[in-house]
């Protein structure tokens, strides 16, 4: 008899009702799935890759937009005992081919769309099994051929296997294949259960890819948990219109949008527009939320709670939150531990640091990560006396909210003092007229470095390097203050998952 599994998150009979089976899972464009549905295309699907050679303990590399067919193949493989290797959809054939090689992946899935990319990193080689979803492709399984007509009942695989290898987005190097169990998977998402009061008569609209951390793992998962609706979004060309559209229709009361997102709903206008009673709550985060959008959203949408967290491709993708009540009284404010981990800011030493004082954030969770996939030093260098260290350097105040500081390798000094960009940047954003901003430290003769602001202006914006010098030094010691300045119109530079990215910009170290 085996243990639960991912598998089993679709799984409704026994002692549920037929209402449970017969009620909608999953939502695309016009397509829609029951859980009874849903379960079965997936049996199917899973007996059909066994039989054309699948086999317990594979990876499986996964380059699709955000489409059914995505979400029929996580569950399937998770069915199988397989491992699933999301491929961002925006990358290179030869970013795809390292992160299949490094993953061991011997089988491949893509679409039409994509197929270039994928058929690009074959031609650099290795032997695998290519499957196509939507039009046929040479040398390609066609995936609707897969759906065998018995199913797979028995699935393989408990809840400590390997499932899943999230890859994170390599803003220091070559990405790193983040090893997740069935079991880390779940905690990760049965705490939103709690935390965010998810249930089986919510609606999660999804608008993050699938292929990021954030897709299947912010309320998706947690949705089929609870046995309530996943409306999925398509990964591209996303509307503020069409988004307020598709929560008046479906009802939507959960869904998640990074503060890029957010501030471009807030500022369409579209919250006034439609009947977004339903809305319950929208969690936000990735980065510093400007304080304007928090107020828009506020006002257009009183009935609706807008949380930010905190979160790492190694889990838990929402470790830290910050309610509403919290956010208007601690700008800039991380939040506090989600209900399953428990999260410190520590020295060098391990000890907890003093309030006001930068340390690095290390969490405990059953959420979290396992290690590195094939890179045991990487994981030993994450993994320290129990606690995951996550290279991102944070303050605590008083009463136990975490201040997210940077990264460890954007820390510069000048003049003998450490310098957290973040703190900056976050000073710079809520300035009027400023869309976004990095700061990064460049060589100093007299300081060894000073920093160096990258901001983005809206256009016609008053905004000029004096303007904001003296902003910044009203609110900030005078060393943190940038001695250099360059304004620009195009957007920062950022990984093929969001993340800023500041090698671009010149950062040392």
């Amino acid at each position: 008899m085996r243990n639960f599994t991912v598998a089993d998150l679709l799984d409704k009979p026994g002692t549920g009702s037929e209402a449970e089976r017969t009620h909608v899972a999953l939502k695309f464009r016009e397509r829609s799935l029951s859980y009874g549905e849903l379960e079965d295309r997936v049996a199917r699907l899973a007996a059909g890759l066994r039989g054309a050679g699948f086999r317990e303990g594979e990876r499986v590399g996964v380059l699709l937009y955000n489409r059914v067919e995505w979400v029929e193949l996580f569950f399937a493989v998770a069915k199988l005992g397989g491992v699933v290797v999301p491929i961002n959809y925006l990358t290179t054939a030869e970013e795809m081919a390292f992160v299949l090689d490094d993953a061991e992946a011997g089988w491949v899935v893509s679409e039409e769309d994509l197929w270039e990319i994928a058929d690009g990193a074959r031609r650099l080689g290795g032997e695998r099994s290519y499957v196509a979803v939507g039009e046929p492709q040479d040398g390609a399984t066609p995936y609707e051929a897969l759906l065998a007509e018995e199913r797979l009942e028995a699935g393989a695989g408990g809840p400590e296997d390997l499932f899943l290898l999230q890859y994170t987005s390599g803003t220091t190097g070559r990405p790193k294949g983040a090893m997740h169990s069935h079991a880390t998977v779940l905690w990760n998402s049965y705490h939103q259960l709690l935390d965010f009061e998810l249930g089986a008569g919510d609606v999660v609209l999804g608008i993050p890819a699938l292929c990021w951390a954030a897709g299947f793992h912010d309320f998706a998962l947690a949705a089929f948990m609870a046995g309530g609706t996943f409306v999925l979004n398509p990964s591209t060309n996303f509307d503020p219109q069409a988004f307020a559209q598709t929560v008046e229709r479906e009802r939507v009361t959960h869904t998640l949008l990074v503060p890029t997102v957010l501030k471009r709903v807030v500022g369409s206008g579209v919250l006034g527009d439609a009947d977004l009673s339903s809305l319950r709550t929208v969690v936000t985060g990735g980065e510093p939320v400007p304080p304007e959008s928090l107020r828009a959203f506020e006002a257009a949408l009183p009935s609706s709670q807008l949380i930010q967290v905190f979160g790492m491709s190694e889990f838990p993708t929402m470790m830290l939150w910050l309610d509403p009540a919290d956010a208007a009284t601690r700008l800039g404010a991380a939040g506090k531990a989600c209900s399953i981990a428990r999260v410190r800011v520590v020295d060098e030493a391990g000890e907890d640091v003093a309030a006001g004082e930068i340390g690095e954030i290390v969490c405990r969770s059953p959420a979290c990560t396992l290690g590195y996939f094939g890179k045991p030093e990487e994981t030993e260098a994450l993994w320290r006396e129990g606690w995951m260290h996550s290279g991102d350097l944070a303050s605590v105040d008083e009463d136990g909210f975490i201040f997210v500081a940077g990264r460890s390798k954007d820390m510069f000094i000048s003049g003998g003092l450490n310098v957290y960009p973040a703190e900056i940047e976050r000073v710079l954003g809520e300035l009027p007229g400023v869309v976004e901003a990095a700061v990064v430290g460049v060589p100093s003769e007299q300081w060894g470095e000073v920093g160096k602001a990258f901001v983005v202006v809206e256009p016609g914006a008053s905004v000029t390097p004096q303007w904001l010098g003296e902003q910044a030094r009203g609110r900030l010691a005078g060393f943190k203050v940038p001695r250099q300045w360059e304004l620009r119109t195009e957007p920062l530079p950022r990984t093929t998952s969001g993340k800023l990215t500041k090698k671009e910009l010149g950062a040392s170290g």
